[in-house]
């Protein structure tokens, strides 16, 4: 869903500032610690409008391509012009934050055009600072670095980086199967449903990949964090991009140990990251719904981050190295339960299709229902589209309610399958909790 300029360029200054911020308090430790001399510093400004500006050059991109050019080989000189000032100045050859100036730009760039959902991208960027702001951990990751984990990095490049771009992004219809429009013939079925989607395999596949990530980045954070803290934040990073996809990895870890507890923490903290994008998304299409629908927001971002706090404080006295090392010794990345994660995805999809293609609008309700078994953020956007205008602010609020209480109960459903029965007892109490409470907000419509 395309966002409004506007709201582009107030996210690409704020992602900026933000990276920026981290620039200026490291360059600060490092001056106090080593009683460096001052040098002009990369920090909040210069990275906000940077992104700022690699933003700009994505909306010009289309249009006006030679001034997309000019700006982005303008901006490459002045980043390299910078670092060659300062090493001659203060004899520092490092190139970290010149390399996240220019990751900066190219986020910029991404929103600019639209490359990646909003989600995934505000991960990129909490990953970047995740990396800028433990210089010596992530050092100490790569020193301890294991044949398994090079193999894993490997499995998971050749999954993402290989096999993802070269699946076509769009919907393979029921007439492009080889050999259905016969079949349909000779059963005598309507030809309308010679058009109805059957698969879009980049999507799928973006599943697939989403849940291996999961699996990879949460034992890397682990490694250099440890105490279970890389866990919380994978969850929060799976939950930007896809909170369902990131519990059912979670789920599957909790067969590897009896410590559920972390696991709980981190399903709650990626359904509470999932809010924030759909925010962003929703937030363009009609303004005045969300408005409206802020304070039952309010109430699940609070409820979902305390559940999450009380899970995480139980945890804390438990030995989470145990959990760690079971996992260590065990297949790092494992695809069997992200492939059957897609399978389940695309039968849903279907089954919610074929139920629009019989009852049309009619079956609306029980279809969105079955929508929310694979995620919230395609059914709210509907919901929002319709809301002032099909239907009143009040019933898109509480549609919104029973679509979010219909994926929490399929992420419990996925999690008692996938994991642990008393991992599933856990959520599924939190999340019930909170899901109550949300229907406070109403009062507010």
């Amino acid at each position: 869903m395309e966002l409004s300029t506007f709201l582009k360029l107030i996210i690409s200054l704020c992602i900026g500032a933000a990276v920026g911020l981290e620039r200026e308090v490291h360059e600060k430790h490092e001056l106090d610690k080593y009683e460096k001399e001052h040098t002009p510093t990369i920090g909040v400004r210069t990275l906000a409008l940077t992104t700022a500006l690699g933003t700009i050059s994505g909306l010009l991109y289309h249009d006006y391509f030679s001034l997309f050019l000019i700006l982005t080989i303008t901006s490459m000189f002045l980043i390299g012009a910078h670092y060659v000032f300062t090493s001659l100045q203060s004899k520092r050859y490092g190139i970290t934050t010149e390399i996240a100036t220019i990751y900066t730009y190219l986020i910029g760039l991404f929103i600019g055009l639209e490359v990646f959902p909003i989600g995934l991208t505000l991960s990129l960027v909490v990953l970047l600072m995740i990396i800028l702001a433990n210089k010596e951990r992530v050092a100490h990751v790569v020193h301890d670095v294991h044949e398994q984990d090079l193999k894993a990095i490997i499995s998971y490049a050749l999954i993402a980086m290989v096999i993802l771009p070269f699946l076509p992004n769009r919907e393979i219809t029921l007439k492009e199967i080889p050999y259905m429009i016969g079949i349909l013939k000779a059963v005598n079925i309507s030809a309308t449903w010679n058009n109805l989607p059957i698969i879009n395999p980049f999507l799928t596949w973006l599943i697939v990949a989403v849940i291996s990530g999961v699996d990879l980045l949460g034992y890397m954070l682990e490694k250099m964090f440890r105490k279970g803290r890389g866990f919380i934040l994978t969850s929060i990073l799976g939950g930007f991009v896809s909170s369902t996809a990131t519990t059912q990895s979670l789920a599957a870890h909790s067969k590897k140990t009896k410590k559920t507890l972390p696991l709980v923490a981190g399903a709650l903290f990626s359904t509470l990251a999932s809010f924030f994008p759909a925010i962003i998304v929703l937030l363009p299409l009609n303004a005045i719904y969300i408005f409206n629908l802020l304070p039952t927001l309010s109430i699940l971002i609070v409820g979902f981050a305390i559940a999450g706090s009380i899970f995480w404080y139980l945890s804390k006295n438990n030995k989470n190295e145990e959990f760690v090392q079971k996992h260590h010794n065990e297949n790092i990345l494992s695809i069997k339960p992200a492939l059957f994660f897609a399978f389940l995805y695309i039968s849903i999809k279907l089954v919610t299709r074929i139920t629009l293609e019989l009852f049309g609008q009619q079956g609306f309700l029980v279809a969105a229902s079955l929508a929310a078994f694979t995620g919230i953020d395609a059914v709210a956007i509907n919901i929002a589209e319709l809301s002032g205008k099909s239907i009143n602010y009040y019933t898109g609020v509480l549609a919104f309610i029973l679509i979010n209480s219909v994926n929490l109960l399929a992420k419990t459903i996925y999690i008692n399958f996938q994991g642990q029965k008393d991992m599933a007892l856990k959520f599924g109490f939190a999340a019930g909790i909170v899901v109550i409470f949300s229907f406070l907000g109403l009062l507010f419509v």
